[in-house]
């Protein structure tokens, strides 16, 4: 039987797992060094060694290596579905409808900078479209931009590249964040970074 809180272990949040527990451990050294080294540098023996746990103990949760890096990255992605799908729902109007989609990523940004960092740099490996079914913030944005354009709130144009633009406002500041060039919280900005997603929706 696994030992889920091993004492004088640090108890840091869990992603998937309740928080303390060793689970939640071997996510969060996963997380940290998946985001350092890459996911194909990073052995299990050394995420064992980080998160204080048997190797062994992974496996008890996660059935590979690449199972844990991807879940960690689901679990960041479906919650930016949930929350820029509560944002669209309660906004009045396509301007609040940017505002609040900006302040949910600026939130997510800043609530777990580590968690939001990997997504960020693990988009590409894990966060592609053929995978039907899955939760994806990115299409909610390009259909709502599809219904602004279709409404007239927003000038003709591609919603996916619309999404793109509108979204690397927000995501390109992280990624300075990330290396240094940015400092502070994303949330301090997010009145000037909406108004820039709003004027970068608004180019014809």
């Amino acid at each position: 039987m696994a030992n889920d809180a091993l004492p004088g272990a640090s108890d840091p949040r869990g992603v998937t797992a309740v928080d303390g527990t060793a689970k939640a451990r071997i996510e969060r050294a996963a997380l940290v060094l998946f985001s350092q080294n890459g996911v194909d540098a990073v052995s299990t023996r050394e995420i064992a060694s980080a998160a204080q746990v048997a190797e062994g103990s992974i496996y008890r949760h996660f059935k590979s290596k690449e199972v844990l890096a991807e879940a960690l990255f689901e679990a960041i992605h479906s919650r930016l579905f949930d929350l820029v799908e509560t944002a669209l729902e309660d906004a009045s109007g396509f301007e609040d409808a940017v505002t609040r989609v900006v302040e949910v990523y600026c939130e997510a940004a800043d609530e777990d900078p580590a968690l939001f960092e990997y997504h960020l740099i693990h988009m590409f490996r894990f966060g592609r479209t053929e995978r039907e079914g899955r939760p994806d913030p990115v299409s909610l944005i390009a259909e709502a931009i599809a219904r602004a354009i279709k409404a007239g709130n927003c000038p003709e144009g591609d919603p996916e590249l619309k999404a793109a633009a509108a979204l690397g406002v927000v995501l390109q500041p992280a990624a300075h964040r990330m290396a240094g060039r940015l400092h502070g919280l994303m949330t301090a900005r997010k009145a000037e970074l909406a108004r820039a997603a709003l004027a970068a929706l608004m180019a014809a």
